[in-house]
């Protein structure tokens, strides 16, 4: 009879366990969007600290304000039997990170349970953050910490790392160019000559635009750009106009101000306010990604 409770007993806290303990799945992570318009950590199992997830908000919301990158960081307890590559691909594109057209989204995504750590990234980053890159940052900066068990540093690291990487002055340049992945054509002759008259007529409009020299008062001048501060959403750059005379040799400066980027209007949330999800759970910038990033076990 003892014995009969006693198997009753376990029966029951065997259930009771495996309802409580439910794997997630890409539909039921929690958005942080849903509290907060310009959060960029999902934290639902307290893997982080307090204080680990300000700083790597911090970090996150300091390279949405420079670049209008959208880096996301997820820490989950557990997925199951879930593969950790299809996780954080279908995540990645089920919340839309990343502005819509640019596609310049980063999920670094960890789960405790399978000993998975991945940085997945939008396909207008392939160039600033390609797959050996993501690969090297993960084994060569994240692992090693989350081998110590100091997960929230490791993921700590892993932004600092990405985020220093997106804002040098060749990725600053990069991005704020409009990066996008060029498209195969189908017949490349196609057009030629019109694009040769469109050639011809940027040249001469660049012609005429030249800034004329002071000293001998020729146009033509070869000029380079110096950026000084790079411009933000909230606040104008400034750079410097290097001019050398192609006639005389004079040379000369001549500051000017760069103007704030703007949003897309056509991302979804960005700039106007952000969404609380929808169907298809998104609340960032509406990108996308075809599995680009990499991943690894500690």
């Amino acid at each position: 009879m003892i014995m009969r409770r006693y198997l009753l007993i376990a029966l029951l806290l065997t259930v009771t366990l495996g309802l409580t303990a439910t794997a997630y799945r890409p539909s039921t992570v929690p958005n942080p969007r849903a509290t907060d318009g310009k959060a960029f950590v999902a934290n639902p199992d307290n893997i982080l600290s307090d204080e680990e997830q300000k700083a790597i908000q911090s970090i996150a919301e300091q390279l949405h304000e420079i670049t209008g990158v959208e880096m996301v960081t997820v820490a989950l307890d557990d997925i199951g039997d879930a593969n950790a590559f299809d996780f954080s691909v279908d995540l990645f594109n089920h919340w839309g990170i990343g502005d819509r057209e640019t596609n310049t989204g980063v999920l670094i995504f960890f789960t405790m349970q399978q000993h998975d750590i991945r940085i997945t990234t939008g396909n207008g980053l392939e160039g600033l953050l390609p797959d050996a890159v993501c690969y090297d940052i993960i084994c060569d900066e994240i692992i090693p910490v989350l081998r110590q068990g100091q997960y929230g540093e490791g993921l700590l690291v892993g932004n600092q790392v990405i985020c220093k990487r997106l804002t040098t002055q060749h990725a600053l340049e990069e991005l704020m160019f409009g990066y996008r992945p060029k498209e195969p054509k189908e017949q490349p002759w196609k057009g030629l000559s019109l694009f040769a008259l469109f050639v011809a007529m940027i040249a001469g409009l660049a012609y005429w635009a030249a800034p004329r020299c002071p000293q001998c008062k020729k146009k033509g001048a070869r000029t380079k750009d110096e950026i000084l501060v790079y411009a933000t959403y909230t606040a104008t750059g400034r750079g410097i106009h290097h001019h050398t005379c192609r006639s005389c040799g004079h040379q000369w400066d001549e500051p000017y101000t760069i103007a704030k980027r703007t949003r897309s209007t056509s991302s979804s949330g960005r700039g106007g306010g952000y969404s609380s999800g929808g169907s298809s759970g998104g609340s960032f910038g509406g990108g996308s990604t075809s599995g680009g990033g990499a991943g690894g076990k500690w």
